[in-house]
This record gives structure tokens, sequence and C-alpha cells, in this order.
């Protein structure tokens, strides 16, 4: 009896063996699940693993093996990620957050450090970034059957329904615990989701258009909502002035400083001899409540040349000047980035490419250039450059962008304007405007050098003013110039940057899309000598950029600018 007890437990054992070493073969052959988690850091990425992780740990129930996750966590704003872990993944779960929000946490943790002085400099610098970095990575995973497309948003404001689907694609229980909800609740916030609609209204409308220009319409209508709200409209007069509003039919709206009986016509509107005074489109009185939608009919968009500003540069190997305007060259290029357009440098070449060139050449004869005739020859090729370089926008060296991120459209259905009144700091116009500009301007000049006495010097600036106000053209329609004061003169700003950083800020926050920090304002604001204006202008420009975002975030309820619902 024994010996048959003896051998049952032999056969019980070497059956367990056997059950055992099938098991042990079949884990080995089944392959192990490998999710691979893929998330811009911006989208709280080690919180989200952590989720992940947790989801899986806790719904892997009666499985041989369990699937384990991989995080690649996006630092960078390149589009092509590097891998965490050399593993070849079945599974991958892509989590997309609107990218809006995305750089927002990114900037606030920074503190302004960096290349980033304001939260908000830094999300109209990279916003184009993550966006394409989306775009790239939806396009990639949203119609692959092995991935699974998160959206941030949904699994804040429906957290158990979107775990239950997730669940589902990991092939894991589908009931989903409160222990799991909490677990992404605590990295999903509600206030963290629109975060733009507390930005300043020109930057969130920036970034918005950025977005809905560079997602797929699928992707741009998740999150559309919560740009419909956001609209903006500059404050139609400028620092010590009041609006005077008119009624009548042949009187615009006007801004009367206090002091005199002189006025400025509000922004976006055009100043005019005679009756309006003050014109919007055409000669249409300028009515200061319909500034957004008058500037907003108006714009079309710039195919040939998006989001690209221009200027001219030619340098001369004779003046020792060069270095420091070399430097003032690149202190152009980088605030113009920083505000997310791309820049481009026209020179001489570019204008040789014109069919007028020669002409041109021949016009010079005929117009008193004064004693740097070679500066002012340049300041007249920039026009034919830019003809032949597409057209589009256009500033001097020595202009910098306030509140004006790169813009793909052109105002005044893409006629020639220049934003200064007649002073041609920052201009823009279509490529065949600025092939009509570019013969015009000199037909101007030549009509001014007709004065008796002959003027010593007509520039550019000049001629266009003659064009502006009619003196140097011969009144025909086709002459028109768009003309706004819409760039400061830098010469108060100058003075206030020795100013206390609230008593500074009151000039940066009235409207201006551009300053220029010429000769003329650095003299007046800072007296300094003429020997020492090219050399200290870089430094100068970029205090001044350094205080304009301080104070834009310290402005962050966006005052200067209209919310509008």
């Amino acid at each position: 009896m024994c010996h048959i007890l003896s051998l049952r437990r032999v056969a019980v054992g070497f059956l367990a063996t056997v059950l055992l070493l099938q098991c042990v073969i079949l884990y080995r052959l089944i392959p192990e699940t490998e999710v691979v988690l893929i998330t811009h850091a911006g989208s709280h990425s080690r919180a989200v693993c952590r989720a992940i992780e947790e989801v899986m740990r806790q719904g892997c129930r009666w499985r041989v093996k369990c699937p384990t996750a991989h995080c690649q966590m996006q630092r960078g704003m390149a589009i092509r990620e590097r891998r965490a872990v050399a593993v070849d993944p079945r599974l991958f779960v892509l989590i997309l957050r609107d990218p809006r929000d995305v750089v927002t946490p990114r900037v606030t943790s920074q503190g302004g450090q960096g290349d980033c002085p304001s939260k908000y400099q830094c999300a109209v610098q990279d916003i184009q970034a993550v966006v394409n970095w989306t775009e790239a990575r939806h396009r990639e995973h949203s119609e692959q059957p092995g991935s699974f497309v998160l959206l941030y948003e949904a699994v804040a404001l429906q957290p158990r329904e979107t775990l239950q689907a997730l669940a589902g694609f990991l092939q894991m229980d589908p009931s989903v615990t409160d222990q799991q909800v909490s677990a992404w609740q605590s990295v999903t916030e509600h206030g963290a989701i629109c975060q733009t609609t507390s930005y300043p209204s020109w930057i969130a409308s920036y970034v918005n258009s950025v977005m809905q220009k560079g997602l797929s319409p699928d992707l741009w209508n998740h999150w559309a909502s919560c740009s419909s709200k956001i609209s903006w409209a500059p404050e139609p007069c400028p620092r010590k002035t009041q609006l005077e509003v008119h009624n009548e039919s042949q009187h615009g709206d006007v801004c009367r400083f206090s002091a005199s009986l002189g006025f400025t016509c509000p922004t976006l509107c055009g100043r005019r001899a005679e009756a309006p005074y003050c014109a919007a489109a055409g000669s249409d009185p300028c009515r200061a409540a319909a500034l957004d939608v008058d500037w907003r009919k108006r714009l079309v968009p710039n195919t040939q040349t998006p989001g690209i500003i221009s200027t001219f540069y030619e340098p001369s190997a004779k003046d020792d000047r060069e270095p420091a305007r070399k430097q003032t060259l690149a202190a152009w290029a980088h605030h113009w980035q920083q505000a997310g357009w791309r820049t481009r440098v026209l020179g001489l070449a570019d204008a040789k490419k014109s069919p007028f060139y020669k002409q041109l050449l021949l016009r010079f004869r005929r117009i008193p250039l004064g004693e740097n005739a070679e500066y002012e020859k340049m300041c007249y090729f920039r026009y034919l450059a830019m003809a032949e370089a597409g057209g589009g926008w256009m500033s001097d060296y020595d202009t910098l962008p306030l509140h004006f991120p790169a813009s793909s459209d052109l105002p005044e259905n893409g006629q020639f304007t220049v934003y200064q009144n007649h002073v041609p700091a920052l201009m823009s116009g279509s490529q065949e405007e600025w092939r009509r500009i570019s013969n015009q301007l000199s037909d101007s000049a030549v009509l001014l050098a007709r004065k008796i006495p002959m003027p010593k010097l007509v520039s550019d600036m000049h001629a266009m003013l003659g064009l502006v106000d009619k003196s140097g053209s011969r009144n025909r329609s086709e002459d028109r110039v768009h003309a706004f004061e819409m760039v400061a003169d830098a010469a108060d700003y100058l003075r206030s940057l020795r100013l206390p950083e609230p008593e500074a800020c009151d000039l940066f926050r009235f409207f201006r899309v551009a300053i220029h920090i010429s000769h003329s304002s650095m003299d007046h604001g800072l007296a300094l000598p003429p020997a020492e204006v090219e050399t200290q202008r870089p430094r100068i420009m970029n205090e001044t950029m350094v205080r304009f975002w301080k104070c834009v975030e310290a402005d962050s309820s966006g005052s200067d600018l209209k919310l509008k619902s």
C-alpha cells in the first residue's frame, strides 16, 4: 500500500514538473507586450507615464505576461524624437495636448530664464514648433492599428470613459477603479485647459492662427472651442490724447491733444488734409468703434512671403562703423525671430535683378542725394530688392517688433502701406505693389527736386512724404499710399528705460506694431553724441526688447487690448 502511494506521489510530482515546464516554455514563447507612451514634455510627461503604468498594473489580470510601459518624452522642439529605450514596440499610446497649453507650463516653470524673459515671449517663440510636432505625431499614429491617440483634455474632462477605451486597446480589464481615476485626476487639471484665454489678446490671436494653419482640420476641431471668444482691437488713441468722436458724415473720429488744438488720427486711420480729416478705408470717415472689423476686412493672405520680415543691408568696407552696424543687424534678426518671424536680409545684388535698376541709375542724375550719395542710393534700391524678392513685410534694421508676432497677412488688401506716417521704418505690400512703389518713389523724388530753390537732399523718406501728402505725386488714384501711425518713435521709450518698471510700462502697454530706434530718437531720448549712436544701438535695442516683454508679462490681464465675448 505504501509502495502504491509512493508511486502516486512520484507520478503527481512528475506531472506537476511537466506542467511547470510547459508553463515556463509558454511564458518564454509568448512575447512581452511593450507599450510606448509618446508625449511632449509640456504635457506633464512623467506624471502621465506613471498614471499609464498604474492603469496597466491594476488592469492586468489573468494574463501570462502583463504589458510593460516605456515612456518617450519630447524635451526639445524637434519633430523627430530620440527613443528612450532601444526596443521595437508593438503598441503605441500617443497623448496629445492643446499646443497652446503645452508651451504655457513650460514657460511658467522656467520663470523667465534663458532666452525667454517672459512666458508670453516663449509662447510666441515656441508655438510653431509644438504645432509641427503635434501634427507630425498625429499624422504618424492616427491611422495605425497598433496606436492609440489619447487627448489630454478628454482625460481631464471624462477620465473614466477615456481610461475604459485605453484599457480596451491594451486588452485589459475594461472596468476602471476609483483609484485609477484618481491617479489621472492628479495628473490633469481643469484649470490647465484653455489657458490662452488669460493671455493678452494679440498673443492669443497669434497662437490661435498658427494652430489653425498648422493642424489638420480634424485635429484643430478638437481644440477650436478654446479660441472662439478671443479677438483683439488696438486702442484707438495714443498716450496724452483723448478720443474725440464725431457723428458728422464728413468728419472722422480724431485723437485730440489736451494741451493744444492739434490732433492725430486713431490707430489704423490715415490723416487727410481735407474732410474727413481722419479716414479709414478709402475716404470713409474714421470710426474708432469699428477699427477691429475694418482691420480684419482689409487683410489678405501673403501667399509669396508668409511669416517673413525683410530688411536691406549692404556692407561697406570703407566705413569703420561697419562692425557696430553688423551687431545692429544681428540684434534685429534675433528679436524678430523671437517674435516668430523668419528674417531675410536683402542687398544690392537683389536690387540689380530688377528691370528698373538701370533706369533708376539714370534718374539719380536728377535727384539731389546730399553728402552721402551712396547711402541714399541704397535706400532707394531696397524697394527694387523687395519687389524682386516677392514683396511682403520690410523694416529698417533698427526697427523691432512690439505687438506684432509673425503675420501671413497683408493689410489694406495688399496695397502699399507705411506704418510710421511717411517714415519708411516698416512697410508692407504685395509684390506688384512693391514694383509700383519702386517706380513711383523716384517719380516723386524727381518732382520734389524741381522745387525752387532746389533742395540739397531728396531722400527716399522725402519722396515717400511726397506720395503720402500728394506733393510728390500727380494726384492719380493709382499713386495711392496708405500711411498709419503704428510704429513708435523710440525717444520717449528710451527715456523710460531709466524709470522703474511700473512707470516705464505705461508706454509699452499702448498698441504699436513696432518701435523705430533711429538716430534721431537716440539723440532726443538719450542725448547720445553722434559718434556713439552706432556703437550703443545694439545694446539699447536689446534692453528695449527685454523691458517690453517684462511689461507684457506684468500686464498679464491684457488691459492694453480688449477681450470680447
